[in-house]
């Protein structure tokens, strides 16, 4: 008889052990309605929230517990107008569907089959549809964007300019509609080692464009900013602020301020520990200034302000211009200069050359080759006035150069370039830097000009007229 009953335990105690491991490889199902806590209230309430929300197992909001997803974490996607829970590193979605009273329903909107490609990808809200980014699976990273398609209910891979790999440190503004990226981090197990060049690459700042659909280059990640990602052991528990994120680094807390390139660390104690106490960041969201933790064996939510007062500006950015093409651009800035100027004194030797040219020819030249009749009327006028320590008016020159009964504008005209054509000939004649004839306004009425030889010049034009009328 208890040979029996051993028997019976034995297979009853089977039953059970195949019932547990059924359950434990059991699929989700579409529809859960769960219970509305104050952390679903409160988020709720926030109708404006933007955030992602990872979630601690005590805190999940799909009861995926006793089924094969129940070791994956959990996390909110919520704009003004939506509410998603993530299955983290499954591509499975939950879209907050209604709430009755106390209950709140949750309906998969997918149909995912492949899994574990996407492991820490970022996941956003970009008008109204859902993105994926990047991730870790089958022994590599990738920097793919995913879309998700509402009719297939799969997710949809977005061309892209660039394939920028993912990590830890990435930010989107939904305000700007972009997605920063400071660095990549590229991981290949595939390979042996990733090339120098690609290596280095991964220092190049970037932002996606989610209007343009294309990825560009912000610059270089400041050497500073390296050194502080280099002592970062842990790059997790990223909590999006306004403008940026705030992420804790050997327990210190740093604001990455990305809209205005701008790195801020945290100068108060308590408010570093604060943090350090929360490490992981689950439950945590900030809204309008207030950054709210939630507790769920206690139900309750403690909040602190965010201050920039509590945090110093560092002296560089997270990234600078690229300097790397810089040495081409300045060798073409250079050749450019060097053209110029080997071209500016060969300008001037010629007009050197001609302008010896034209002073051996005047000088040649008789001055009455050199000047024509009505220059040298006006300048034996200007001459004897000079000598009488007088000046000539405008109507004098006028009767002169033949122009008297002209309207004013031609007068204006003829005077200045007779005047202007005796001074150049003249400074070429006598090499010198001296012009022959100079005005002044009238010192009974400055509206009128009077002319006159300058004095230092007088013996000089003596001499060219002498030697004029001797030959």
């Amino acid at each position: 008889m208890s040979c029996v009953k051993n028997i019976f335990l034995i297979i009853f105690l089977n039953i059970l052990g195949f019932a547990q491991i059924n359950a434990q490889h059991s699929e989700l199902d579409t529809v859960y309605f769960v219970k509305k806590t104050p952390f679903l209230q409160k988020i709720l309430s926030f109708q404006d929230l933007d955030a992602n929300i990872n979630l601690s197992p005590d805190n999940y909001l799909i009861p995926a517990q006793g089924t094969l997803y129940g070791p994956n974490g959990q996390e909110i996607i919520k704009d003004k107008n939506n509410l998603y829970v993530n299955i983290q590193q499954t591509g499975f979605v939950y879209q907050l569907f209604s709430q009755k009273d106390s209950l709140v329903e949750f309906r998969r909107i997918d149909r995912t089959i492949n899994i574990n490609y996407n492991i820490g990808c970022y996941n956003f809200l970009h008008e109204d549809q859902l993105y994926s980014y990047g991730g870790y699976g089958f022994w590599k990273t990738n920097g793919h964007i995913r879309q998700f398609n509402v009719i297939d209910k799969q997710w949809d891979i977005v061309p892209m300019n660039y394939e920028i790999f993912s990590n830890g440190y990435r930010w989107y503004s939904s305000e700007a509609e972009k997605l920063f990226v400071p660095f990549q981090l590229i991981l290949n197990t595939g390979l042996k080692f990733i090339p120098e060049n690609e290596f280095e690459s991964q220092w190049i700042s970037y932002y996606l464009d989610l209007k343009q659909k294309a990825w560009f280059k912000l610059g270089k990640l400041d050497p500073s900013v390296r050194k502080i990602f280099g002592q970062d052991k842990n790059p997790t528990a990223f909590l999006s602020v306004k403008n940026g994120f705030l992420h804790i680094i050997n327990d210190e807390i740093y604001y990455f301020n990305f809209i205005d390139n701008k790195i801020y660390k945290s100068i108060k104690s308590d408010y570093n520990q604060f943090f350090v106490r929360r490490f992981a960041l689950r439950n945590v969201f900030e809204y309008k200034g207030q950054i709210y933790f939630y507790y769920p064996s206690s139900g309750q939510f403690e909040s602190v302000a965010f201050k920039l007062s509590n945090f110093e500006l560092l002296k560089f950015p997270i990234w600078r211009r690229d300097t790397g093409s810089d040495k081409y651009v300045a060798f073409i800035l250079l050749f450019i200069l060097i053209v110029f100027f080997i071209t500016r004194y060969f300008k001037q030797k010629i007009q050197q050359r001609i302008v010896l040219s034209q002073l051996k020819h005047l000088k040649a030249k008789s001055v009455g080759q050199a000047f024509v009749g009505t220059e040298i009327s006006l300048i034996d006028m200007l001459l004897q006035a000079s000598l009488a320590n007088e000046k000539i008016e405008i109507h004098q020159i006028n009767h002169v150069l033949g122009i008297k009964d002209k309207n004013v504008g031609l007068q204006k005209k003829v005077r200045s370039d007779v005047i202007n054509g005796i001074n150049d000939k003249y400074q070429i004649i006598t090499n010198g830097p001296n012009p022959l004839i100079v005005s002044v306004r009238k010192e009974d009425d400055k509206r009128f000009l009077e002319y006159f030889i300058l004095a230092s010049e007088v013996k000089e034009i003596q001499k060219i007229i002498n030697k004029s009328k001797a030959n």
